[in-house]
């Protein structure tokens, strides 16, 4: 049985990380990733909430070091334990190599964006956005008009801004139950029978890839349309649903249309005091 599920994944500062995998390290820095055999290193150790990682040298040559800083200090230990264990046996009777020719270096490619952290970006721009104008009308009038009005500041951008904001991230997904029964690929999802899952329904795309839906339904077939550009986004053929979202998602756009007005205007209002 393998032991490579257990060796904790290192995270370190400034975009770093430090993994293993049954034959090497994999150490990404920036934009760099460093592939290191387990016959190029001479030992690992962890320091606290560090670990070094030493290759081979010959005799009077400064080895190479490689090191990650900043990850967890339990998970440092661990690494650094399991790791050695797996390193070859040191053999007295041939040559040392230098470890740094067999440390392979490329290029970093960076991971896709998952839709959901996509969102969660967005969200977090938008929050920090939010504050930060908020924050700036609110010294604005307290100095051209009065603090008093910084209630009304907060008052109005509480409230308009979620309203906004609820109303551009769900757009797409509102738009996308017009456009995809008119625009997408219309096929037939057949219910999966799941104890487990009881809204699961299975549909297959245009490269034979069976995919997921979920629908609360009674129905043992349901059309569904999909994006040919991103099969995975996929919504109801007969529109069920779309014509509720779309009222809710114009009365929040009324709401925030009228609530960031005012917000605007604060610092024209007469405070009456």
């Amino acid at each position: 049985m393998s032991i490579m599920p257990s060796i904790p994944v290192l995270h370190g500062s400034k975009d770093t990380d430090l993994r293993a995998t049954d034959q090497e390290l994999i150490l990404r820095r920036a934009r760099q990733e460093y592939r290191i055999p387990f016959a190029a290193i001479a030992h690992v150790r962890a320091e606290r909430r560090a670990v070094e990682v030493r290759l081979t040298a010959p005799a009077e040559t400064v080895p190479t070091v490689h090191r990650i800083e900043g990850v967890s200090e339990a998970a440092a230990g661990a690494f650094a334990q399991a790791v050695s264990a797996l390193l070859p046996p040191a053999d007295d009777s041939t040559a040392v190599v230098d470890g740094s020719t067999l440390v392979t270096t490329r290029t970093a490619e960076r991971e896709p964006e998952t839709p959901r952290e996509a969102f969660g970006r967005r969200v977090k721009r938008f929050v920090v956005g939010s504050v930060l104008a908020i924050v700036a009308m609110s010294v604005l009038v307290s100095v051209v008009v009065h603090p008093i009005m910084m209630i009304f500041v907060w008052l109005f951008g509480g409230v308009g801004f979620p309203f906004a904001g609820a109303v551009v991230l769900l757009a797409p997904t509102v738009v996308e139950r017009w456009r995809l029964p008119r625009h997408g690929i219309t096929v037939t999802a057949d219910y999966a029978h799941s104890a487990a899952e009881p809204r699961l329904y299975l549909y297959t795309d245009l490269d034979g890839n069976t995919r997921t839906y979920y629908a609360t339904s009674d129905r043992l077939r349901l059309e569904i349309s999909y994006d040919p550009r991103d099969p995975g986004r996929v919504v109801r053929a007969d529109g069920k649903g779309r014509w509720g979202q779309t009222i809710l998602l114009l009365l929040a756009g009324g709401i925030a249309l009228l609530m960031l007005a005012a917000f605007f205007a604060t610092p024209f209002m007469d405070p009456g005091v």
